[in-house]
């Protein structure tokens, strides 16, 4: 009778470990699903990666040429700016001041040993004073900043050091913050808005 009951233990003991091999056969077999899973999801992971490492390359490609026209548009806008203030400054000092004005155009001086680069640049003569000799320097931007009035202005110090004649400096841009107007007349440099406008 005990033997029986021994039996009967261990055939439940080994019931239960079957159960339980069952259950953590059904469990390693969950797991390797999830593992399967997880692996499908890496794969679908690194090739998002990839596409968009390719597609941020492609980003900055584009942004690199734009770059360039951005840059070849800001060039062409700034000779478009010279072009109009040649015209519009001729009209101004003559109407303004009756002087014959020469042609205007950009120039590079040589000042110094050094190349310096002048945006308007040209004579003029007053017919009233036929002996005065006049240069006209010039700097023509969109939007004029002070900044740029402070460069302009150690630029026409330095015409002033190798010009002979009187210097006419101004400024021509289609925009001016009103404390670059200030700073202008500080300075002594005339202000000729893209409409015509001397001040």
């Amino acid at each position: 009778m005990e033997y029986d009951r021994r039996f009967l233990r261990l055939e439940e003991a080994l019931t239960r470990l079957a159960e339980a091999q069952a259950r953590t056969e059904e469990r390693v077999g969950r797991l390797e699903e999830a593992v399967a899973r997880l692996a499908e999801g890496q794969r679908e992971l690194q090739a998002t990666v990839a596409r968009l490492a390719e597609g941020q390359m492609r980003m900055e490609r584009t942004l690199q040429q734009l770059t360039r026209q951005v840059g070849g548009l800001s060039e062409t806008v700034g000779g478009d700016i010279e072009d109009i203030a040649y015209i519009v400054l001729y009209d101004v000092l003559k109407r303004e001041f009756g002087w014959e004005v020469g042609p205007l155009e950009r120039v590079f001086q040589e000042w110094d040993g050094e190349l310096v680069e002048l945006n308007v640049f040209g004579q003029a003569t007053d017919p009233a004073q036929p002996g005065r000799s006049l240069w006209i320097i010039g700097e023509a931007k969109h939007n004029l900043t002070l900044k740029e009035v402070e460069r302009f202005a150690r630029l026409v110090s330095r015409a002033r050091q190798h010009l002979t004649g009187e210097i006419f400096p101004v400024c021509f841009c289609y925009r001016a913050r009103p404390e670059v107007r200030t700073r202008l007349q500080e300075l002594g440099i005339r202000l000729v808005f893209s409409y015509g406008r001397l001040l």
